[in-house]
């Protein structure tokens, strides 16, 4: 059929057939009343019609047109109901036609144009309002029809002084949106490798001396962006952080070891103007924090990096920016508080790297973070929050202790208002699961942080706040279930907050009942995974799996043996001590220079230096090594 219709090309364009005609009468006539069966109908004739007969490329086209025009302007609900009719397949297969024509002859015809433009918008508008966006899987991920728009994007990357006409351009737009809209809605475990035939030519594009020209030459006031510009500097990176397929950390990887310079000169020029930037500027530079924002394993080689260092100032100082922090919102949904939650998001990233974590200090970041606490939006104050306990300095402790107060009681009043949404989450479709559960694991990192001040401890206990936070613990599951027992095991070396968890059988039960772990590598690669957004973006990380049950039983193990087997050790110990000052004889006293080696990780640095600490002063003689560590979860 398509070979009849390539070889019987015509200039002047011809009506729809008289049968298509009849049904987008019929269609337009009644679109709320026509049921799925009927519907399904019309489209089986509109396929037949089109397939049947050895019709003219006009006469094709026009009635295609007809058919999917009339569609695109009335919407049958009854549509969405029949979504894996084979007449998307075929209006997939036109538009994968065109995409190949263009690449080779470099031209379409105003027909052809105007057809690609109709057949975009119906699978765009398709795709944007099903249901289920599996159930249209098996006509939008055929390989020939990502192979044509790959390959499009390609032909522009390499003839972009001679664009394509910039309605063309406008349709490849929308296809792409067509798969951003897939990847950020189709279950995690159904993506493998379904998208990956796009994943070259979208990095092609966004490491292109392109992507730099016409971000650079952005203005700050300007109302509007060239359809180039939303192609490389919106589409494009779109799509590779709604991207869900293998090869996305090598991805990432390859377009910062390329990028990071040029992202440093971009923000170089564009800083200055920050106080007039417009919403297509607020966009261009939001989508370059979110790529950031998914090469947390490029940090840990290139944090020392003056151009990284560089970028740090830069996000600091938009951070700082009054004129962004004036218009953030309570719903967050404004440019303003996106840009400033995605800036947010990196450095709740980079606090986990020790050498940015310095940096962050040096900086006296913690002077920025406190002021965005104050902000309308809860969602931008528990980032903030999170941040401010991290980057604290010993001497910011001592003069904000008036403030620890209430962070520390407000964030405990956030957790359990989030609890109590995530539960209420299950009866109600509304509510969105996956960002309720990241809300409660950056409120109980932000707990953690606050840990390591003994000022918080104490305020604990004057807000009599061990119960609620055992009772939170109770209701919590995953990693947030981790950190937050994490958070209680560093509580747990206060003596008084110690008492109270060892007076708690119901909690002492619940630590003992977690299933011991089989697979050690698992357990190492816990904590990884917790401080990961692209794997705090995927619920099935967040909510359960086997390496998080691990961290719990890690976690549970470290606070039973500090609320229960340590005062059971401690008193053996002194028992024994007790002995030895009574007897003269020498062989029973210490006989070696060491009572205890202590291994650790990265990972556990900080709570292994206090246990550390704790062992030294109660007498015993410690072989541990401060100077050397690993990362990546490697055991010392």
């Amino acid at each position: 059929m398509e070979k009849q219709i390539r070889n019987n090309r015509e200039r002047d364009p011809s009506p729809p057939s008289l049968l298509i005609a009849a049904h987008c009468s019929t269609i337009r006539r009644k679109p709320d009343r026509l049921d799925t069966k009927e519907l399904s109908a019309i489209l089986d004739d509109l396929v037949r019609e089109l397939n049947s007969s050895p019709l003219r490329l006009t006469t094709y086209l026009n009635s295609l047109n007809e058919s999917v025009k009339t569609l695109n302007s009335t919407f049958p609900p009854a549509l969405l109901k029949i979504s894996s009719h084979y007449f998307f397949t075929l209006v997939r297969n036109r538009i994968r036609n065109l995409l190949e024509q263009l690449c080779t002859s470099s031209r379409l015809n105003e027909q052809e144009i105007y057809v690609l433009r109709n057949c975009a918008i119906l699978l765009h508008d398709l795709t944007e309002r099903v249901d289920d966006v599996a159930k249209i899987l098996h006509w939008v991920t055929d390989s020939t029809f990502l192979d044509s728009l790959g390959n499009c994007l390609n032909y522009i990357n390499k003839t972009f002084k001679s664009n394509p006409h910039r309605n063309i351009l406008k349709q490849i737009i929308r296809l792409i949106s067509l798969f951003c809209n897939i990847q950020e809605r189709l279950p995690i475990p159904l993506h493998q490798a379904l998208f990956e035939r796009l994943l070259q030519p979208t990095i092609n594009c966004l490491t292109s001396p392109h992507y730099v020209k016409l971000f650079q030459n952005l203005k700050a006031t300007t109302n509007r962006l060239t359809e180039e510009q939303k192609l490389y500097l919106i589409r494009c990176p779109h799509f590779l952080t709604s991207y869900n397929g293998p090869y996305i950390e090598k991805a990432i990887e390859q377009i910062l070891e390329k990028m990071l310079p040029r992202y440093v000169s971009i923000l170089n020029k564009h800083m200055k103007t920050i106080k007039e930037w417009n919403r297509p500027m607020m966009r261009a530079v939001h989508n370059l924090i979110i790529t950031i924002i998914y090469a947390e394993d490029y940090f840990s080689a290139h944090i020392n990096n003056e151009a990284f260092r560089s970028l740090i100032d830069h996000l600091l100082q938009l951070l700082n920016e009054s004129v962004l922090i004036n218009k953030i919102n309570a719903e967050s949904k404004n440019m303003e508080s996106l840009l400033i939650d995605a800036t947010l998001i990196v450095f709740s990233i980079l606090i986990y790297e020790p050498d940015a974590l310095e940096y962050l200090k040096q900086c006296k970041s913690a002077d920025i973070f406190r002021s965005l606490a104050t902000v309308p939006s809860e969602t931008i104050v528990m980032n903030a929050y999170m941040l401010l306990t991290y980057t604290m300095s010993d001497s910011d402790i001592k003069t904000a202790q008036d403030d620890l107060p209430k962070l520390l009681s407000t964030t405990i009043s956030l957790l359990q208002k989030a609890i109590k949404t995530r539960h209420e989450s299950n009866n109600n479709q509304n509510l969105n699961q996956d960002n309720i559960d990241r809300n409660i694991l950056q409120l109980v990192e932000t707990l953690k942080g606050l840990s390591q001040t003994e000022q918080v401890r104490e305020e604990i206990l004057k807000q009599e706040l061990v119960p609620i936070i055992c009772d939170c613990y109770d209701k919590l599951y995953g990693l947030s279930k981790e950190v937050l027992l994490e958070f209680i095991w560093t509580l747990s070396f206060n003596e008084q907050i110690n008492q109270q968890l060892s007076e708690s059988p119901q909690f002492i039960q619940s630590l003992r009942s977690i299933p011991k772990p089989n697979d050690d590598h698992a357990q190492q690669s816990t904590m990884r995974r917790s401080h990961s957004y692209n794997s705090l973006r995927n619920s099935s990380f967040t909510v359960s799996n086997t390496a998080t049950n691990h961290g719990i039983r890690r976690m549970a193990d470290g606070v039973l043996w500090k609320v229960v087997t340590e005062p059971q050790f401690q008193k053996i110990y002194e028992d024994k001590m007790e002995k030895q000052n009574h007897t003269d004889n020498p062989s029973v006293h210490q006989k070696y220079k060491y009572d205890i080696m202590m291994s650790y990780t990265q990972n556990d640095r900080d709570i292994v230096y206090r246990i550390q600490q704790y062992l030294s002063d109660h007498g015993l003689h410690i072989w541990f090594d401060r100077s050397r560590y690993q990362k990546k979860g490697k055991m010392i």
